[in-house]
C-alpha cells in the first residue's frame, strides 16, 4: 500500500508524519509531499517584480521543509520518496490530489489545525479541500491539545 503524507513542517504536519510511521508495516511506500504555495509569476525570471534574493530565500525554506521530513524518518527503514511541488495559482489541495493520483497512492494522510471562523475563511483549510476533492481516502490527524 502506498501512502502520501502531506508535509509542510508545521507541528500538525510533523504529527501526521509521525502518526503515519506507526503503520510502516502496512505501507510499502511513503511519498512525503510538500506543496509550496507560491504566487503566480514569482521566480528568478520575474526578478523585476520579486527580487531574486527573496525567491532564493523561499527556495532554501522549501529545502528545509524536505530536510526536516528526511530527518524524521532517516532512522526508520522505510521506502520514502520526497516530492516538492509548486502551486502557482492553484489550490495546494488540488496539486496534492493530482500528485497522489499520478503516483497511484492508496491513502493520503494530512494534519489539520482545526481552523474556525475568520481564520478558516482567510487561510482556507487544505485538509477540508483534500476531503472534498480526493477520490482517494484521506486520513486527517488532529492537532494536540483538543
Amino acid at each position: 500500500m502506498k501512502v502520501l503524507v502531506a508535509f509542510d513542517n508545521s507541528d500538525v504536519a510533523r504529527k501526521a508524519l509521525h502518526f503515519s510511521l506507526k503503520f510502516r508495516d502496512v505501507f510499502t511506500e511513503y511519498i512525503i509531499c510538500y506543496v509550496s504555495p507560491i504566487a503566480v509569476g514569482t521566480g528568478p525570471s520575474f526578478d523585476a517584480y520579486v527580487p531574486a534574493s527573496m525567491y532564493q530565500q523561499g527556495e532554501s525554506g522549501n529545502d528545509e521543509v524536505m530536510e526536516s521530513a528526511k530527518s524524521m524518518v532517516e532512522s526508520i527503514s522505510i521506502q520514502a520518496t520526497y516530492v516538492r511541488l509548486d502551486s502557482p495559482g492553484e489550490q495546494v489541495a488540488r496539486v496534492m490530489v493530482k500528485a497522489a493520483e499520478d503516483r497511484g497512492v492508496d491513502l493520503i494522510i494530512t494534519g489539520t489545525r482545526k481552523l474556525t471562523g475568520l481564520s478558516k475563511v482567510l487561510l482556507g483549510s487544505v485538509s477540508s479541500e483534500l476531503i472534498k476533492l480526493s477520490r482517494i481516502p484521506v486520513m486527517v490527524v488532529p492537532p494536540d491539545g483538543l
